[in-house]
């Protein structure tokens, strides 16, 4: 695509999202549950991601009432009442997004570390995970780190993601970095939000920890270390990459699944079963699908993180 057309598109893409975060803010602010729901419907019949929706949209808007409390222009009341509809919106899309019936193998940790209160931020990097078909354990905001420690010794995940969005919980989470390199040595680690510092001196939080920026830049490296923990190739992963792929291409396109199963020359049941990360399919089959959705085969086999 030529650059002014890649200009053009990223600007009305812009627009869209800019437009939809402002009414979704005016919605939470004036405490007005249906509005918000509105905006959150018209996403969704876009086939927007689960990500945009997060950081585009709900992510600046929660920014913005933050700003206004802190200005004093709206009241604690007004501040929880929005935060409020927000979980409810956040619940609702978790329920659209989530596929229970194909889970992986990998299993993270997302937690708030100990006095952190403020967790919309862990729950929408857990939501994100979800949405990839990984088995997320969610430990909610302000999680003392010996209960943080009994929880990895007894669940045992690959990797932990901590949520830190105040600047005086740096030390709590140097604490239980430092607790997790010495239980469990090999669990990766991502630490992100507001209160990470951001000098370099600062940001050393050990070898075993990587820093993120947003929910799903976090998600993405939680991706890249799930899999760096298990090199050889799982053909579970791969089928539940490979649906999550199929599945967005054809949405995007606005195509059903009949649509799909017809341009593919295959069964629907077929697309029902890739779908759901339950078909292990050919190599006919797979060229068939990338044919059909306009992509090169061996993307349809990679995360695209």
């Amino acid at each position: 695509m030529p650059a002014i057309l890649q200009k053009n598109a990223a600007d009305a893409s812009a627009d869209y999202f800019d437009g939809r975060q402002k009414r979704f803010a005016r919605a939470i602010v004036k405490g007005d549950h249906e509005s918000a729901e509105q905006v959150t419907s018209e996403l969704l019949s876009a086939q927007q991601t689960l990500g945009d929706i997060y950081l585009k949209v709900i992510t600046p808007a929660l920014e913005g009432v933050g700003e206004l409390w802190c200005r004093g222009d709206i009241g604690v009341g007004e501040q929880k009442l929005a935060t409020e509809i927000v979980i409810g919106q956040m619940d609702r899309l978790r329920a659209l997004f989530t596929k229970r019936d194909s889970r992986s193998s990998y299993r993270a940790l997302v937690s708030c570390v100990e006095g952190e209160c403020h967790f919309i931020g862990a729950r929408m990097t857990a939501d994100l995970c979800l949405a990839r078909g990984w088995n997320v354990d969610f430990l909610g905001p302000d999680v003392p780190n010996d209960a943080l420690i009994d929880v990895i010794k007894e669940r045992q995940p690959q990797v932990l993601a901590l949520s830190l969005t105040m600047a005086g919980g740096v030390a709590k989470a140097r604490a239980v970095i430092e607790a997790v390199e010495r239980i469990a040595p090999s669990l990766r680690v991502v630490l992100g939000g507001q209160g990470v510092p951001m000098d370099a001196q600062s940001r050393n939080f050990g070898r075993h920890c990587e820093l993120g920026r947003d929910a799903v830049e976090g998600v993405a490296m939680i991706g890249k270390l799930l899999r760096s923990d298990r090199p050889g190739a799982v053909l579970k992963e791969y089928q539940l990459v490979l649906a999550r792929r199929v599945r967005d291409l054809r949405t995007h396109r606005g195509w059903t699944q009949e649509r799909l199963a017809e341009a593919t020359k295959v069964t629907r049941v077929c697309i029902v079963a890739v779908e759901g990360g339950k078909q292990n399919v050919s190599m006919d089959i797979l060229i068939r699908l990338a044919n059909a959705l306009g992509v090169a085969p061996e993307s349809l086999l990679s995360a695209g993180d």
